[in-house]
């Protein structure tokens, strides 16, 4: 619902072993959880070779291979989303991907991973996300290539630092928005979220409101012939669906619209 965020988690049968939090840089297993990512970034960046790629979607193993250059991983794949709204009924895929990660890896067995969800959340929630990771261990396509986890490759990345140079940068302070105009062009931050926002004209009273609390500039403005903006639409190449707008808007002139429809219609 908002930028690409990483988040990792060292796990060892011998924790005394495990001394450090900090990034992970050459992961063995890699967990997708929107495949718009495929697109942005390197999702397979570091991955030690024979190590796994894991991604929610629906595309086949070929459409991912595609997007994908590394011809030394094991890929694995299976449709997190609809599962999770079908079983959680919300669209959140981090427990799903456990289930699948288990099915790929002998780091931790289905029972273990229930038993921590059972340890921590109350039971009305912990039934179904058990529930969750076990549909999810069924459901999870493998393509394994053959390849073997090679723990001595060094696959870490040279350290580098993205330097300013965005379009509008030098017209603003360096703490400036740089979302000006053509400014993030560069940036789709729209392929990042799950949902659009979508703008009713004939609801809308131009309170300005949803244009205020928008993070990327997306709510689009024309200046009518009084002299005054008003709201005209909602820019989707930018839109992230963090559907500030949405809860804020008083007249519901603002509604969220899936940009997939899960599987067999709306739930």
């Amino acid at each position: 619902m908002g930028s690409p965020t990483e988040s990792y988690a060292r796990l060892g049968k011998n924790p005394t072993l495990i001394r450090t939090n900090t990034q992970v840089y050459a992961p063995n297993y890699v967990g997708v959880l929107d495949d718009t990512l495929l697109d942005d970034i390197d999702v397979t960046e570091g991955i030690t070779p024979g190590g796994w790629l894991i991604v929610n979607t629906t595309m086949s193993f070929d459409e991912i291979r595609e997007k994908i250059h590394r011809d030394d991983i094991n890929f694995a794949k299976l449709d997190a989303t609809n599962l999770a709204l079908e079983v959680l009924g919300r669209n959140i895929t981090n427990t799903v991907i456990l289930g699948a990660l288990v099915k790929v890896s002998d780091i931790f067995t289905l029972e273990q991973l229930k038993d921590a969800i059972f340890k921590t959340f109350k039971a009305s929630i912990a039934e179904k996300n058990a529930k969750v990771v076990e549909m999810a261990y069924e459901r999870t396509e493998m393509l394994d290539l053959g390849f073997k986890m090679n723990y001595e490759a060094d696959t870490k990345e040279p350290w580098s630092q993205i330097d300013l140079g965005k379009p509008g940068y030098k017209e603003r302070d360096l703490a400036g928005v740089w979302y000006t105009l053509g400014g993030s062009e560069k940036v789709k931050t729209g392929s990042w979220g799950v949902s659009v926002a979508q703008w009713n004209k004939d609801l809308c009273i131009n309170c300005h409101r949803c244009f205020l609390v928008c993070p990327d500039l997306a709510i689009l403005r024309e200046l009518g012939e009084d002299g005054d903006y008003h709201v005209a639409g909602v820019d989707e190449y930018h839109c992230k669906g963090c559907m500030n707008c949405v809860l804020i808007c008083p007249k519901n002139a603002l509604t969220e619209k899936m940009k997939k429809e899960p599987v067999g219609g709306k739930k």
